[in-house]
C-alpha cells in the first residue's frame, strides 16, 4: 500500500472566458500522506475549490498529474 494517498505533480488549470485565459492554478505540487489532517486555506478565488474538484475527479488538469493512491485520476 503507498504511504502518498495524494499527489498533485505541476498541476495546471486554466479556463477561456471570451478572448481571455484564466489561470485558476499555476503549478501546484502536493503531497498528503495517508493518515494526514490538512487544510486547505487561502483567500476567495485563490484556487481551493478547483483543486478539490480536481482531486475529486470532477474536472481534468490543463496540464499536469494528478495521482489518488498511486493511480492517474486522467486515466479511471
Amino acid at each position: 500500500m503507498a504511504d502518498e494517498i495524494i499527489k498533485l505533480h505541476n498541476v495546471h488549470k486554466d479556463y477561456v472566458m471570451g478572448n481571455s485565459i484564466i489561470r485558476a492554478l499555476d503549478g501546484v505540487n502536493a503531497s498528503i500522506k495517508r493518515g494526514d489532517f490538512i487544510a486547505i486555506v487561502g483567500p476567495s478565488g485563490s484556487g481551493k475549490r478547483t483543486m478539490m474538484n480536481m482531486v475529486g475527479a470532477l474536472d481534468l488538469a490543463s496540464k499536469g498529474e494528478i495521482f489518488l493512491d498511486g493511480r492517474d485520476i486522467e486515466h479511471l
